[in-house]
């Protein structure tokens, strides 16, 4: 692509080439899009999925989940699931010398307006080494222990009573109303 292209050349130094076309990323989906780009030369950047460029969450709520180790050698096959979405750390990437309280950080994006669950999964070894948490980017609330958040529905989830609702996130059967009194 370059004008002064050298297939001789000893060294590579690409800041050396001269170009015809003004170069850049001309794909207008990518972040740094450049109008006046003639010709791509692969330095377009994409956002993450679920997210814009600037790092906002396309859908939802930003929070930011933090994974840590204390033996430091990552979860062993445990997983921390975020509104249906599964987080670990990777085994692969903790080698010896281990350090402890290995942390990872991940940020997801939450539907707050439904109720999202975060529940921990001891699916793996030594879960007793892993502590985690979950911390709502727009509010500042964090929670480390399995949790429903956001719009959550409490309601009687006993199915003989009146007022039975199969909607109910929450199970609270103090609310449970029935027709006749239960018993003899």
């Amino acid at each position: 692509l370059a004008e002064n292209y050298n297939s001789a050349a000893d060294i590579s130094d690409n800041t050396l080439c001269e170009y015809a076309l003004v170069q850049g990323c001309t794909d207008v989906a990518a972040c740094n899009y450049d109008e006046t780009a003639e010709q791509d030369n692969g330095t377009c950047e994409y956002a993450n999925e679920g997210f814009d460029c600037d790092g906002n969450c396309l859908d939802g709520t930003a929070v930011t989940i933090v994974l840590t180790d204390s033996y430091g050698d990552g979860w062993n096959g445990n997983s921390l699931t975020v509104g249906g979405i599964d987080y670990t750390q990777d085994d692969a990437s903790y080698g010896w010398p281990y350090t402890a309280d290995a942390q990872e950080t991940f940020v997801g994006c939450v539907d707050l307006a439904s109720c999202v669950s975060l529940t921990y999964n001891a699916t793996g070894s030594y879960s007793y080494e892993n502590s985690w948490s979950v911390t709502v980017n727009a509010t500042g609330e964090t929670y480390s222990s399995d949790a429903l958040i956001g719009t959550c529905v409490t309601g009687c989830t006993d199915e003989l009573a009146e007022n039975y609702n199969s909607a109910a996130d929450i199970s609270d059967n103090t609310l449970c109303e029935y027709a006749l009194v239960q018993g003899c």
